[in-house]
């Protein structure tokens, strides 16, 4: 809006020194004289470089506004990128806790499939943190559960693949190497175990 105004201003003061300068002109104010050619020259010369050098001299003054701006736009960058990672990790933390609320709820009822189902979700979210959480208790919950769970059990399909998502994003996690023997011992066991349920 200042700048619509500004240059509004500066249209309206030039047309009215045009103005004022050709009415002067006709009426003859001052007695003008003759205009040499090469008076003419220096003058326009001079006015063109008085132009050139406050338009110069906006564009400088913008330049260094629009670098302030950009200055301020990256520092509000980085600190909602580091809310948003915040908010992401307390996410995943929570979903820990959740799933291994319904794990142990289900292994109460002795409903080991879901159970392992809910703790390999709590292992997953586990594993996505900084600092994972409950891991040796979630690698033992799972070893007990699949221990009970008997062989040719059915699992509804649509729950056995998010088990394998679950199962590939903890492969890729970054401290899978610390629980890699425990881990393929105890999720071997319950793919022998636990098999499709076709309707």
């Amino acid at each position: 809006m200042k700048k619509w105004s500004l240059a509004h201003f500066c249209a309206y003061l030039s047309l009215a020194v045009s103005v004022t300068l050709l009415v002067l002109w006709c009426c003859n104010v001052g007695g003008f004289t003759v205009v040499s050619l090469d008076s003419f020259v220096g003058v326009i010369v001079a006015l063109l470089a008085i132009v050139v050098t406050l338009a110069v001299g906006w564009q400088i003054f913008n330049i260094v506004d629009i670098n302030d701006k950009i200055k301020k736009l990256n520092v509000l960058e980085e600190k909602f990128n580091e809310q948003e990672e915040t908010i992401g990790l307390q996410t995943k933390k929570s979903q820990h806790l959740i799933s291994l609320l319904f794990g142990l709820e289900a292994h109460k009822e002795k409903n080991y499939v879901e159970a392992f189902r809910y703790y390999m979700a709590s292992l997953r979210c586990s594993m996505l943190l900084n600092k994972p959480l409950n891991v040796d208790k979630l690698l033992a919950l799972n070893r007990r559960i699949a221990n009970k769970i008997e062989k040719g059990s059915t699992c509804d399909l649509e729950k056995l693949n998010e088990i394998r998502e679950y199962d590939k994003s903890i492969r890729l996690s970054q401290c899978y190497d610390i629980i890699k023997n425990q881990y393929e011992e105890i999720f071997n066991t319950f793919k022998s175990k636990v098999n499709d349920k076709h309707d």
